[in-house]
């Protein structure tokens, strides 16, 4: 067998199991920090995402945060709930809904990234890397990306339940 043809060969379950480690590490790093305030992680990143875009519908939100349409429609009833985001009727078809940040949810998002310095201090990520390794791993998970993309979409067997 070739390598990279066996999708459960050791050392790719191994990379990718410690890859998987890394990312629960940090959203529990990050979890430490919003809590405090009464913020989900997920509620965090979705006020993120609204400062940076003027609007947007909640699918595209689903989409930028990597979470499927049902969970996402929660996590919006509840920062609206809060008022942190408002919901309103697309104004270029009226069929759709537009999802904005308010200026509680602008001011609770300064609150969070102010508060995430201070805990913080000088603590980045990455800083383990230099530049070029930086550069090496951005372009290594890029390529990875795009392999993932690649692959066909896995269906049930016929009369599988």
């Amino acid at each position: 067998m070739t390598r990279g043809k066996d999708p459960a060969s050791p050392r790719s379950f191994l990379a990718l199991s410690q890859m998987a480690h890394v990312i629960h590490m940090f959203r529990r790093y990050r979890q430490t920090h919003v809590t405090a305030f009464g913020v989900t992680v997920p509620q965090f990143n979705v006020l993120v995402q609204l400062d940076r875009y003027a609007e947007l519908n909640p699918s595209k939100i689903a989409d930028l945060l990597f979470s499927d349409r049902p969970t996402m429609t929660v996590i919006l009833k509840n920062l609206e709930r809060r008022g942190w985001v408002k919901r309103e009727r697309d104004e270029t078809n009226r069929k759709y809904v537009v999802i904005r940040i308010t200026g509680s949810g602008r001011d609770k998002l300064r609150e969070l990234r102010e508060a995430e310095e201070r805990q913080s201090g000088d603590f980045e990520p990455l800083a383990c890397f230099t530049e070029e390794e930086l550069s090496q791993l951005e372009a290594m998970l890029d390529r990875l990306i795009l392999h993932f993309r690649d692959l066909p979409t896995i269906t049930r067997p016929e009369g599988g339940g």
